[in-house]
Formats: structure tokens, sequence, C-alpha cells
């Protein structure tokens, strides 16, 4: 609809009712130029003709109208996820043409030729179990030393109380053999050999400070505790090998028939040349190394720092690596396991005694696992020591017994629950 009531004054030659004429100036408001002037140059001014075009509501309203409409029935038919397949009929359709599936980026088949590629068992490096390092291993002697020597290990002393014990299935030497001192964290014994090597030890370690602590006489200690001194009527140098050796004899059992009844002479007590009283310095008063001034020294050599590290390494290098061996056969893998088998070896009792255990309680050797050991070492632990007990034929000594429960006590905490790796049982890992 055109409206044609405008009413516009007749400007120009030409102007009409129905498309008047304009007329404005085409100079900027910023020129300066007064703007009332249409004289001047070409461009000074420009010309045209107005039209109005008005529009009725109604067309207005059907144009949004359509509009409106024609957005609302916009549809994209992209699922988010895979339709869920129809339930197949149990009577399929004949003849039926197939569906052509659709594909769409959600599509797991369009992707089944890389996942089969890539989908492969992962690479996993197996955990065989941790390390036996030598920390590893000292930490396990500590938790032995509790068995051996108490809560002060490094300066333990046994002063040779096994020859004032009364004998018994156990302690057949009772009242008869003088095993001598016994010292530090795992008992090294002076009948043994074993204090004297732990004593060359801690020469290596400091010959100045071991000098200083055992006196000008330090020589002939050693020389005593390793190949032991010349005696008269001695031709051993551990008195209890030799009783060992005589005890099922005439002359041992005359001799424990005396020891039993108390009325065993002095003469007849059995002394290796590694227990012999020696002077406490050059030329002095001879003293066995359980009394006296010499007890007093070895309790200070306990309190050096470098006479506690022999201590710790020999124990490592002289009774646990040995034990490795037995251990890594029998797939004895637990801290708990190896500790026992290592307290077994320092006292001299049969490495067998945990395996024997194991078949009378039904656990499978080799053992397979951690819990299986425990149930071994419970085992001997909850035998009775009043009574003379056996394992597939193998004596178990009280002290065995004593020496499980404490071991499962591990007042250290470092029977760590964690399964070693046999194959770190070498020297080659002892660093």
């Amino acid at each position: 609809m055109i409206n044609d009531d405008l009413q516009q004054p007749d400007l120009l030659a030409g102007s009409d009712a129905i498309f008047p004429v304009f007329l404005r100036t085409n100079v900027s408001p910023d020129s300066g130029e007064p703007q009332t002037q249409l004289s001047g140059g070409p461009f000074a001014y420009e010309t045209g003709y107005i039209c109005n075009v008005a529009i009725a509501d109604e067309i207005v309203e059907m144009i949004r109208n359509s509009g409106e409409s024609t957005e609302v029935q916009q549809h994209h038919d992209v699922p988010l996820t895979p339709k869920a397949p129809a339930p197949s009929s149990t009577q399929p359709a004949v003849n039926t043409p197939p569906v052509p599936k659709k594909k769409n980026k959600n599509d797991t088949a369009d992707h089944q030729q890389l996942i089969d590629r890539l989908n492969k068992p992962p690479h996993v490096i197996e955990f065989q179990g941790v390390i036996l390092d030598r920390n590893e291993r000292l930490q396990i002697i500590a938790a032995i030393a509790l068995c051996e020597s108490g809560h002060d290990p490094f300066t333990a002393e046994n002063r040779d109380t096994e020859f004032h014990a009364q004998p018994s299935p156990s302690l057949s030497y009772g009242r008869l053999v003088h095993i001598g001192l016994s010292y530090g964290i795992i008992q090294f014994t002076q009948d043994s050999g074993s204090l004297g090597k732990l004593l060359q030890r801690m020469v290596q370690k400091d010959s100045a400070k071991f000098a200083e602590v055992f006196g000008d006489n330090y020589a002939e200690l050693i020389a005593l505790t390793t190949t032991g001194i010349d005696v008269s009527n001695v031709d051993y140098a551990s008195g209890q090998a030799h009783w060992n050796s005589i005890r099922h004899t005439s002359e041992g059992t005359h001799l424990a028939y005396l020891a039993a009844h108390h009325t065993l002479p002095v003469s007849s007590e059995i002394r290796g040349k590694r227990v012999q009283p020696i002077a406490v310095n050059v030329g002095g008063l001879k003293q066995d190394l359980w009394e006296g001034k010499w007890a007093t020294r070895f309790v200070e050599a306990g309190k050096v720092d470098a006479f506690q590290e022999a201590e710790l390494d020999f124990a490592v290098e002289g009774y646990m690596n040995p034990a490795l061996k037995f251990c890594k056969d029998k797939n004895i893998r637990s801290a708990l396991g190896i500790a026992f088998v290592t307290a077994c070896a320092i006292r001299g009792a049969k490495k067998m005694l945990i395996t024997a255990a194991a078949k009378c309680c039904g656990v499978a050797v080799p053992f397979v696992s951690g819990d299986d050991e425990k149930r071994a070492v419970e085992y001997i632990a909850h035998l009775d020591p009043t009574h003379a007990n056996t394992l597939a034929g193998i004596p178990v000594q009280r002290d065995e017994i004593v020496r499980a429960k404490t071991l499962l006590k591990d007042e250290t905490g470092f029977l760590a629950e964690d399964l070693y790796y046999p194959a770190t049982y070498t020297s080659e890992y002892d660093h």
C-alpha cells in the first residue's frame, strides 16, 4: 500500500504530490561553510524524490509466524549413543532386505580395525619381590639378635652359663663342657672360634682402638680365640666338638654320670684350646675371658661404633649368607622364614626344622607363600618345651621353640611382610 497523503512544498520545478522532490546540502558540518547557501561547486548539494511505503500490520504478523514455524521444524538425527538393537523375533521375516547400518561418529564398528590392532595384552613387568641387599639382611639380623642377646645386643655376654646348667636331652654337655664367653648380637662363642673371627674383624676396623680397649696382651687374646693355645693333655680346639665325639662311648657315659651327680673332678672338666685363661696384661695374672677385667673390656668394646659394625658384618657374612642357599632351594622368601633358618644356623640347629614343621602341618615344600612359612614357624613355637620333641626324626631343642616365639613377636618391626626375590640372595646383592 502506498501512502499518498504526503504534503511537500513545491521547492523545485517538476515536484508533485506523489513523488515530491527533495534538496539537501552535501557539505560536511565541519567544513565551516554556510549550509544555507546552495550555490557553489557542482557537489555542494544533492537532490532526489521521496517515496514512502507502508506495509499492513497483518502482513507483517503472517511473515513472523511463518518464520517461527520453519525454525521449529529443523531436526538433526545424530544420536549421542548407539541405539540398542530391536529385539529379534522368534520368526524371522522372510525375504526382508538387510537394513544398511547407519554411520556416525559414535559407532564403534567404525574404529574396530584400529581397536583390534592396538588392543593387545599390556607390557607388564612382574614384581618378583624385594631385593635382599645388605640393609635388609642387617634388619633380619637385628630381629634375631633379640633371640640371642636381648635388648642390649652389642655388649651382651653369656659368661659360660652352660657349664652350670643341669644336663638334659637338649643340653647334654651341662656341667661338663666349658663353652666360655659368648658375646655380642648373635652370641659369638669362644669355644667354636667365632669369637676369634669377630675379634679379627674388629682389628681390621680399628687396630689402634682395639689395642686401647683390650690392653697390651691383645695378640695372645687373638691367638687364644682363633687357633687356641697349647695346653698339656689337650689336643682339641673345641671342647664341645670333643664331647660330641665321646659322649656315646664308655668314657662319655662315665663323665655324664659324674656330672649329673655333681661329682665331676675339676681335672675332668672339658676345656678346648680356645677356652683357657690368659694374662690380662703381658706378664700378669691369668683370667678366663668371662671373668673380671676381660669381661669388662668386652663390654667396652661393644660400645665402639666400628666394633658394632664388625659384629653386624660378621653376622651377615658368616651366618646368614651361607644359610641363604637353603632358603633359595626351599623358596623361603619371607623375612620371618629367613630369620628362623639363620637363627638355626647360628646355634648349630638343623635348618630342616622349618621344612619338617611344614610337612607336619600340611604345608607344601618348596613353600608357595609367606603365610605357609609363618604356619611352619608357628607350629614349632606351639611345641611344649618341657617335652622331648622331634619333627621328622629331627630333635627340637627348647631354644628353637623360644626363638620361634620371639621371632613371631617381631619386637623390632624389621621382619617386613614383603617377600624377597630369591635371585637376590647371592653375594652380588649384598652391598
